[in-house]
């Protein structure tokens, strides 16, 4: 078993879960088996998910085991189970996250597919099961390790001497239609002949170093560039350059040792964990579990409120350009804005419930009572009448919001609707704010003229 990770999404989460749930594969080919569905929620997903503003919405992978692998359901349930006490240590499913699993068998061997939205759902959050750095990729092989270890199953041992595949080439080539896909697809036989032939002379004693190495590669096309992790090679013919990149083209490699790790890839002391092997296996993967936990307890104990320094809320950075008391107070002298764009925490609450008994709605607008008596006895009785329409567009929003968070019975969904609710609060905080001081400016200028005549 691997766990590959297909990476952060931007894309529609129900796309990506039509497509784990559909009869045809990404060719379009019918699967020979049904998709079925095995944990967690897609609804549930979905309704998280769509409480999420910034750009990476959820992340998505597999856990794909071997042909000769054939873990029962009750096993495959226990691996879910590891996995969300491992990657979301610290945090409860249901709870603080949700996810969705479902499982493929039409290439002959089971895909364990899972989706799982980047918010922690208690307090709007963003969560990273698989954060970027070196970290992420001990984290997931000591996992792997230890369950396939626990089921019996062979160790994954990638041969050191053969060039890997990169994101781009194992993720997105398969499915891309792009002429770069085209241009990588028409080398990459020529790589993989390449990395052969570059293993087979290491075994033969020929390639002892790195500068014979390069020597080699010479014979193939020019050397582009040489990186500490990589060599780039253009070969005769290709207008395009391509990566060769693994244990045996990284600067300082030795070269013996990645000799005899070859050439023992497949005895069975590589296969399985001895008691040593797996003690160390064990103690990194409960070290990064822990530290994990830790940073997620961290995480939902402290709200999100303001950051100081920057005088906002988490999650949109401005209210919409859409509202109409926004686009009125950048009109106004330069002091306005600074009061609308940062709230003060207790504007929100003093307002809202009166908002939540008044239930307005789009033709009947419930804030005329709001503005000070000021702006309300010395202005001109059309003024703010736009303003006060879309606040009480607003105020009907969040009083249906409210509506659908009572009668709520799923948890996901119900939390996913208070991030939304806690958000139009604040943009109706804003709003009100804006249109007072608004008002205010109007009167006092509408007074100046009178004052004249």
């Amino acid at each position: 078993m691997i766990n590959a990770v297909q990476g952060h999404r931007t894309n529609s989460i129900q796309e990506a879960i039509n497509y784990l749930k559909s009869d045809h594969d990404h060719n379009g080919a019918f699967r020979n088996v049904k998709p079925r569905d095995f944990a967690g929620s897609a609804l549930d997903c979905v309704y998280a998910a769509e409480s999420i503003d910034r750009k990476h919405k959820y992340v998505s992978g597999s856990l794909a085991f071997e042909p000769s692998e054939r873990p029962t359901d009750k096993e495959l349930l226990a691996v879910v189970e590891a996995f969300r006490k491992t990657f979301m240590a610290g945090l409860e499913h249901g709870v603080n996250f949700v996810d969705y699993w479902n499982i493929h068998e039409d290439k002959g061997r089971i895909e364990l597919n899972y989706i799982i939205p980047l918010t922690e759902l208690t307090t709007g959050k963003r969560i990273n099961p698989f954060p970027p750095g070196k970290a992420k990729e001990d984290f997931k092989d000591s996992f792997d390790a230890y369950i396939n270890h626990q089921l019996g199953f062979d160790q994954v041992v990638r041969d050191p001497l053969k060039a890997t595949n990169s994101k781009f080439e194992a993720k997105v080539l398969p499915h891309s239609k792009s002429k770069l896909a085209e241009q990588v697809r028409a080398n990459k036989p020529d790589k993989e002949n390449i990395s052969d032939n570059v293993a087979y002379q290491i075994h033969q004693g020929k390639i002892s170093n790195r500068q014979q190495l390069c020597d080699y590669l010479e014979n193939f096309g020019e050397i582009t560039r040489v990186n500490d992790k990589f060599i780039s090679l253009k070969i005769h013919g290709s207008q395009k350059a391509f990566r060769l990149k693994g244990p045996v083209y990284e600067y300082g490699a030795n070269f013996q040792k990645l000799k005899l790790e070859s050439a023992t890839k497949e005895a069975p002391h590589r296969k399985k964990l001895n008691d040593s092997d797996f003690q160390k296996v064990r103690d990194t993967l409960k070290r990064l579990t822990d530290s994990r936990k830790e940073f997620h307890q961290k995480l939902i104990s402290q709200p999100m409120v303001g950051r100081s320094n920057k005088n906002r809320l988490y999650g949109a950075k401005s209210i919409p350009k859409q509202s109409a008391p926004v686009k009125e107070v950048q009109q106004t002298p330069q002091k306005a804005p600074t009061q609308v764009q940062a709230p003060l925490v207790s504007t929100v609450p003093k307002q809202v419930p009166e908002i939540a008994q008044k239930q307005p709605t789009a033709g009947q607008p419930g804030m005329k009572d709001s503005p000070t008596k000021e702006s309300a006895s010395s202005g001109p009785t059309s003024m703010g009448s736009s303003s006060d329409s879309s606040i009480g567009n607003l105020q009907a929003q969040l009083s249906d919001l409210r509506n659908q968070i009572a009668n709520a019975k799923d948890p996901a969904k119900a939390a996913s609707l208070k991030i939304r609710a806690m958000k139009l609060e604040q943009q109706i905080g804003a709003a009100v704010e804006a249109d007072r001081i608004r008002k205010l400016k109007e009167s006092e200028r509408f007074s100046g003229i009178k004052k004249k005549y």
